[in-house]
């Protein structure tokens, strides 16, 4: 993707993504669910597992994904609600479409990546469950995995923005850019979620 090339862990962004959906999912619980609403990414009573546990002890522990891969798997879910706007991201759904987003980010980003039983394992559902989440999530954002290089800098740079900063003022894991005009190039639209 489009930025500097070193490597970095996934641990800041992933942490942040934790929180902001953890967030959005405490929001949206508290909207009442439409029977129109259900698909097959929602369960019939949320899971035991925190959103936060999900994502960081399972998923990004045994995962093995980039970076890149969980910014991704954030922009996927997003456009999973701008594409359907009577989706709503709860508590019923998150997880299956958290494992879903990430498998699908790491399939098209990733060099190497797992097979569709393996993210099966780490999500908790059966293969075939994920397969049918897979090509579900596939038509709802109309077979659409390719992300625009400034897209995908907004949401890296939204996230990182979420991150706080060092006493420095260095913000961790974040390369120094170079001052346009007197300001800094740093995107500032926000997600959509």
């Amino acid at each position: 993707m489009v930025g500097d090339s070193s490597p970095r862990t996934p641990d800041l962004i992933v942490t942040v993504i934790s929180k902001l959906l953890t967030e959005l999912v405490a929001r949206n619980d508290q909207l009442p669910l439409v029977p129109n609403q259900v698909t097959p990414f929602h369960s019939s009573k949320p899971p035991t597992i925190s959103v936060k546990s999900y994502l960081e002890d399972r998923i990004l522990k045994y995962a093995g994904c980039s970076e890149e891969t969980f910014i991704l798997a954030l922009i996927y879910m997003d456009q999973v609600v701008q594409f359907n706007p009577d989706f709503v991201i709860s508590s019923l759904n998150v997880h299956r479409l958290l494992i879903t987003s990430v498998m699908l980010a790491s399939k098209f980003f990733d060099d190497v990546y797992y097979n569709n039983a393996y993210y099966a394992r780490v999500g908790g559902i059966s293969n075939a469950e994920v397969n049918s989440l897979e090509m579900e999530m596939l038509r709802m954002i109309s077979f659409s995995l390719f992300v625009q290089p400034d897209q995908y800098e907004r949401y890296r740079g939204s996230l990182y923005s979420h991150l706080t900063p060092r006493q420095d003022g260095a913000v961790p894991g974040v390369p120094c850019q170079p001052s346009v005009g007197g300001f800094t190039a740093a995107a500032s639209e926000p997600m959509v979620m």
